[in-house]
């Protein structure tokens, strides 16, 4: 453990009943040293005075520790061997068990633009296809703000730069700078709040029993210790379906071909349980 932290988990921990311990110890270092930057203060001493004195203080320090940054199509590559490989595949293995239902899970949301993308992806499989095959979408988050911005749907050209012309006048109204995606994306997609640390449950109650064909959890593991990545690799592994597909962040790869899960096309960043 980073000595200097310590003070600030027992800060958190008696004052706001908060444990932080199980950030990344480096992760949490940053956070602390971004903060007092900001403030332009220069000691771990002073900051804590001023944490102890400040409950927005701590609100604010809190908020930097939750990852709610995403991007639409965030990982080209991943979204492209989805789109031409694992999705395919999916969709012809539906229909040969008779099937009608892919099942995806978008944890850890933030502003739902993951999800909106995969809801892009299967509207354009089915639109190729001659499948009636549906992509059902479950997609969470610990976070209730990010939540009402993702069912909200309305998105800054800023935040677009990854969606080409033909997707953003496809799947889009435009007024002015706001981008509001189509009614028919938000219906099919149930946002809901889910915290995958917690020992209840090891998938969204609005799935009702997991069994997921695909689930992405993106630019999360790297935040925590590693017996709390092992948790969440474990529940999420609990929902898969069998030969189910795991979609993390490009950096981290290892964490994952560490605990099971092997990639199944180099550097993709999509796994598969092993056995």
């Amino acid at each position: 453990m980073v000595e200097s932290i310590k003070p600030y988990l027992i800060h958190f921990i008696t004052r706001y009943h908060q444990d932080i311990s199980v950030y990344d110890d480096t992760f949490l270092k940053n956070a602390i040293n971004e903060r007092q930057a900001e403030l332009g203060i220069n000691t771990d001493s002073e900051y804590l005075n001023y944490l102890e004195n400040n409950i927005e203080e701590a609100s604010i320090f809190s908020g930097k520790l939750s990852n709610s940054y995403s991007e639409f199509f965030r990982n080209p590559l991943s979204f492209a061997y989805l789109a031409q490989v694992v999705l395919p595949q999916l969709i012809e293995k539906k229909k040969n068990s008779k099937e009608k239902e892919i099942r995806i899970w978008s944890a850890a949301c933030a502003a739902g633009q993951e999800a909106y993308s995969l809801s892009i992806l299967c509207d354009e499989l089915n639109d190729r296809s001659t499948s009636d095959i549906n992509c059902r979408i479950f997609a969470t988050d610990i976070s209730g703000d990010a939540l009402v911005q993702a069912r909200n749907g309305v998105f800054r050209t800023a935040t677009l730069g990854k969606v080409c012309l033909k997707r953003i006048q496809t799947y889009f109204t435009c007024h002015e700078d706001v981008y509001t995606v189509i009614p028919s994306l938000r219906k099919s997609i149930d946002f809901s709040a889910f915290d995958l640390l917690s020992d209840n449950g090891s998938c969204p109650p609005a799935s009702i029993y997991g069994n997921f064909d695909l689930v992405f959890c993106s630019n999360l593991l790297f935040y925590y210790k590693p017996e709390f990545r092992n948790r969440v690799l474990e529940k999420i592994g609990n929902s898969l379906a069998r030969g189910g597909y795991l979609v993390t962040g490009e950096t981290e790869r290892e964490i994952v071909m560490g605990n099971y899960y092997r990639e199944v096309f180099v550097n993709s960043a999509i796994f598969q349980k092993r056995g």
